[in-house]
């Protein structure tokens, strides 16, 4: 059902960005994502159903159903589809598919789930150490060829993803969202995107926007000159309308004067985040304030903060109007433990983030 909101909450949505700028129809929006359940249970104890559904496709999913929610002003399912890769050895849905569509039915259409036979979804544990620091560990083959490495790989292929775009003479060409693995020795190969390389592919998407994931030192926080290299030929090949680097890869990549001309958004957590074009800052977009001291949990996050902007950009919304919206939505992340609830109290947080991240940029 359409919100129903008082008069003065439609008054804020005109402040949030301006009707003019919204297009008659909206796109079909597909998330192309990760999937990786968390366990949470110390290294001794036993598998308990204590688990979430992660890996930053679900994350994803939600951030482009959120910006699509404010600008449609409804919190009907959004037409969002979110397509993820599971191994069926330990994929139930019962519990996993369960915990999946609780987070995700309220705000899209559509769950588009790629089965492997004979592999493990990746699945990680998760603990406090005696200092109460969060540590995780990869459960069984997570990451080699029974695990990520193989199920990652060619997932989804070109008849997938165009079975979800639709008919290209009856339907809008449709805004894309890929979190792509970027580094030297990324899960897959990098075979997770290898259909974006598709020509039918390319020419069903009117929008294309890429979230590279690499890792940097755990101590020193910079990210290796290798995997920045890496990084940028994937991205080089694929030739994304926009791309959300995180802060030590785009200073990895300037560093070697690889940005080029891309246009981009560099997620800077807690900092906000800057707006990039030809490898200098066009703007900084400042993080909303929270309702709380700290986060409750930044995971997913900067994951629903590209998303959310992939999507403003898609439907015509200027760059800086999008991070603002984008920024808002990664903020209301943060303040959940997991995914928010989809209902008008979140959306009405939303819009209230937004306005502010505005106000700090006067």
């Amino acid at each position: 059902c359409c919100l129903c909101h008082p008069p003065t909450s439609i008054m804020v949505l005109s402040l949030v960005v301006s009707r003019s700028l919204l297009p008659k129809r909206f796109p079909r929006v597909i998330v192309v994502g990760k999937i990786i359940i968390d366990e949470y249970r110390a290294p001794d104890e036993k598998p308990t159903d204590k688990i979430n559904v992660g890996g930053g496709g679900p994350q994803s999913a939600f951030g482009a159903a959120a910006a699509l929610a404010l600008l449609r002003e409804s919190m009907d399912p959004q037409p969002v589809t979110f397509v993820g890769a599971v191994g069926e050895l330990d994929w139930k849905d019962e519990r996993e598919g369960a915990t999946l569509r609780k987070l995700l039915e309220p705000a899209v259409e559509d769950i588009h789930l790629l089965r492997g036979p004979n592999l493990y979804t990746p699945r990680i544990q998760l603990y406090h150490d005696e200092d109460q620091n969060l540590q995780w560990q990869p459960l069984n083959d997570s990451f080699g060829p029974k695990g990520a490495a193989s199920l990652w790989k060619n997932r989804p292929s070109p008849d997938d993803f165009l079975k979800l775009a639709g008919d290209s003479v009856k339907d809008l060409p449709v805004i894309c969202q890929c979190i792509l693995e970027g580094g030297a020795k990324a899960a897959g190969d990098g075979g997770d995107v290898t259909f974006l390389e598709d020509e039918l592919v390319r020419q069903r998407i009117g929008y294309l926007g890429l979230e590279p994931i690499t890792f940097p030192d755990e101590e020193t926080g910079i990210l290796s000159p290798e995997d920045a290299l890496a990084c940028y030929r994937r991205l080089d090949a694929l030739d994304a309308d926009v791309v959300s680097p995180d802060m030590p890869l785009f200073k990895a990549m300037t560093a070697q004067k690889l940005w080029s001309g891309r246009v981009g958004s560099v997620r800077d957590g807690p900092r906000g985040s800057q707006v990039v074009s030809m490898g200098n800052v066009m703007s900084t977009i400042p993080a909303a304030s929270l309702v709380m001291d700290t986060p409750v949990n930044p995971t997913g996050a900067g994951n629903a903060y590209s998303a959310a902007l992939t999507t403003c950009l898609g439907v015509g919304i200027p760059a800086i109007e999008s991070a603002c919206i984008a920024s808002a939505i990664g903020a209301v992340f943060v303040e959940y433990e997991h995914i928010p609830p989809w209902n008008e109290q979140v959306l009405e947080r939303i819009e209230e983030a937004t306005l502010d991240v505005k106000r700090k940029m006067k």
